[in-house]
């Protein structure tokens, strides 16, 4: 099989003023500069309404709007439903669906997260499908994207009353004092907080019957015990699930009154790597990978799983780009997240219809002291999976907001990778492990040699010897003498 290179496509899209263009391997990047300092909610809102007539204008569009978004509400509606380490600000997905898709159309995300894609859908009218391994991203999202209705929430309401009592009878056992993780974050919980979770959670069980009310429920908790992880710090875990509870319910009334007819929205707990999705049926995806090496997402939610009764083994096993993967060598863990996004890119293809957009958010990270530009390694696949690479587009992101995680602190930026769908893949599969293993050796090979020429690409300000970075292309050329059985999907 011979592997073409991204060099020989041509760019699409033009230029504005106000924006530098950097050519990377032919593909357009754009990069901000000063000229704009404003771009309000106005401006945003006529930018992305209908009017665009071809998919050229619309693409032009891209170029006018101002990607940090600075100062612009980032949690509304059911946004603020529920912390997510990570997640991406709404007006992404929102650009996208109200640019390129139409009402009625389906909308795919298949690392759907906390559901900010899915969210975007269900108030723009759009049908939706989102996918996660995670089982507590999808239950966030489901809960996120559904209409309750007046009665409903008076039922709530009354369970809640009867939660209040409960606890307030200080009515103890103990067996919910259950053995908690060996980490220093189950420190944050004592007797007093580790009964009232158990509570709250055995009160919301009477709601088993009732999905929608029982998971937002659910949801209420999981923020609350959240919140104990964030502060670090001990809290009233009752006063805390109650405030929150009734901002839901509160929220959850003001939906209603947005969305008057609710379109479809599918949430499915599984892997991006094989889709459980028709094929050709969607316009348009936009998601948010992993990032590689950024955090491990079971070990964040793993306290919130725990007391909902979560399945956090099986996601940790599947975890892609997870911090504790290949700790002897690092450079193992970059093969594996490129054969598992590569994986996941060409079921992107399956998925979506010819001349389909694909809009991938993805920050850079760093192994080693070696910057891992993520985005170019998307970039690079596209060739291969038959997507046209359209533009990326560089944005700050503003690290004191609340969607962003001091976990990945260090990542204060990302691009947003746009690519177009151009044919079917024929002949192969996401589970093509030979395919796979080709590609990834190749672009690993060309990691390797920039490494080799200037090692040491992120240093942050670091002192690291020449010595311990010379080491690095040793650790790389061991990583891909590994290819053939890291890339491998486990059972």
């Amino acid at each position: 099989m011979r592997l073409e290179t991204l060099a020989q496509r041509k760019p699409v899209g033009g230029k504005r003023a106000g924006l530098s263009s950097l050519k990377l391997n032919r593909v357009e990047v754009r990069q901000p500069t000063l000229i704009r300092q404003e771009f309000s909610l106005q401006d945003f809102e006529t930018l992305i309404s209908d009017g665009h007539k071809t998919k050229r204008e619309r693409y032009r569009v891209l170029d006018s709007i101002g990607w940090d978004f600075k100062n612009f509400q980032t949690q509304y509606l059911t946004h603020h439903f529920h912390s997510y380490p990570a997640r991406f600000i709404p007006q992404i997905p929102k650009t996208f669906i109200r640019l390129f898709t139409k009402e009625g159309d389906t909308i795919i995300d298949p690392f759907c997260g906390c559901g900010t894609t899915i969210v975007e859908a269900f108030l723009n009218g759009r049908d939706s499908i989102g996918n996660d391994f995670n089982p507590l991203a999808c239950l966030i999202t489901r809960a996120k994207t559904r209409l309750i209705s007046d009665k409903e929430l008076d039922l709530l309401d009354k369970n809640i009353s009867e939660i209040k009592r409960y606890v307030d009878s200080d009515h103890r056992r103990r067996e919910y004092l259950k053995k908690l993780p060996k980490r220093n974050i189950s420190n944050l919980f004592n007797r007093d907080m580790i009964n009232e979770i158990c509570l709250i959670k055995e009160g919301l069980d009477e709601l088993k019957d009732k999905e929608a009310l029982y998971e937002l429920g659910l949801v209420a908790l999981s923020a609350t015990i959240w919140s104990v992880i964030e502060a670090e710090n001990e809290i009233d875990i009752f006063a805390n699930f109650y405030k929150k509870i009734n901002s839901m319910m509160s929220i959850a009334g003001e939906l209603g009154k947005v969305v008057e007819k609710p379109p479809q929205v599918i949430v499915i707990p599984g892997d991006a790597r094989d889709l459980q999705i028709d094929s050709k049926i969607s316009p348009l995806i936009v998601t948010s990978p992993p990032y590689v090496n950024a955090l491990d997402y079971y070990r964040v939610h793993m306290y919130n799983m725990l007391w909902l009764g979560l399945d956090y083994e099986n996601f940790r096993k599947h975890e892609i780009g997870g911090h504790s993967h290949f700790i002897a060598n690092r450079f193992r863990l970059l093969t594996e997240y490129l054969a598992d996004m590569l994986r996941a890119m060409m079921e992107m293809n399956r998925v979506l219809k010819r001349g389909g957009v694909c809009v991938i958010a993805v920050g850079n990270s760093s192994l080693e002291y070696e910057l891992i530009e993520s985005y170019k390694f998307f970039l690079a696949f596209a060739k291969y999976v038959n997507f046209k690479p359209v533009k990326a587009i560089f944005r700050n992101i503003d690290t004191t907001r609340k969607y962003s995680s001091r976990d990945i602190g260090k990542i204060d930026d990302e691009y947003i990778v746009v690519l177009e769908k151009e044919r079917d893949l024929r002949g192969i599969s996401a589970k093509d492990d030979g395919f796979v293993e080709e590609v990834v050796t190749k672009l690993v090979r060309e990691f390797e040699q920039r490494v080799k020429e200037k090692p040491g690409s992120s240093l942050r300000g670091k002192r690291v010897s020449k010595e311990r970075l010379e080491k690095n292309a040793e650790r790389i050329a061991q990583a891909i003498k590994f290819i053939p059985q890291d890339i491998r999907i486990k059972e």
